[in-house]
């Protein structure tokens, strides 16, 4: 049986989510500051990650992932990374204070061709999981809030498996790309199971949950 993990906030709002597969296997998701590091790892144990999942470049998501690597972590462990970030320029342009995207930057050597850009269309089978994605904001909401242009670079993805609860990922989309999402990839939404966009606060548009109409958050 697929199981799911949610990280539990060991850094203040982090997002970490890690998928345990029949196959024995794993997916992660993000998986917050390098504080959160050694819980998420211990959930996965000896298991491969097959596929590491990364939303978006801030550092909440992903600088306990950048950190792993450039400490060393053996990335014979990793399968393929999957991520679709916004230029270092144009991140820093919005938010220069933060240092993620760049942090990035200089560890892809590391992942070389583990290192998988992630475009709307795109589909990846781990095991019995199957994982689409659907949409990406790239650079494309600068306006009206450059300061949430990150947020809503946000890549939005489905996993699902016969027999198990659909779960629709967000990342920290915000009304902006919501309303994209809704226009381009509305009948592709419901699920039973969501992560709330930008963790609850300030994401989506009520009308966007309306359509995945989930059971669980």
């Amino acid at each position: 049986m697929t199981e799911l993990y949610m990280i539990t906030e060991y850094s203040p709002f982090k997002m970490g989510f890690v998928f345990l597969t029949d196959g024995g296997q794993a997916v992660i998701v993000d998986g917050g500051r390098p504080a959160d590091m050694p819980p998420l790892l211990e959930i996965v144990g000896d298991r491969k990650i097959a596929a590491w999942i990364l939303t978006h470049p801030h550092l909440d998501h992903i600088s306990g992932f950048n950190d792993l690597i450039a400490k060393g972590f053996d990335t014979a462990q990793i399968g393929n990374v999957y991520y679709n970030f916004p230029s270092v320029e144009f991140a820093e342009k919005c938010e220069p204070q933060y240092t993620d995207r760049r942090d990035f930057e200089n560890i892809l050597p590391m992942l070389g061709d583990k290192a998988v850009v992630a475009k709307p269309g795109m589909q990846v089978q781990v095991d019995e999981l199957n994982i689409a994605f659907l949409f990406c904001g790239e650079e494309r909401y600068y306006q009206p809030r450059p300061h949430l242009a990150i947020n809503e670079s946000s890549l939005v993805f489905k996993v699902t498996a016969k027999g198990m609860k659909d779960v629709l990922f967000l990342g920290d989309i915000g009304p902006e790309a919501g309303k994209d999402l809704l226009k381009t990839c509305g009948e592709k939404l419901p699920a039973d199971i969501v992560q709330m966009a930008h963790h609850g606060h300030s994401g989506v548009t009520e009308e966007v949950y309306q359509k995945i109409a989930p059971k669980a958050c």
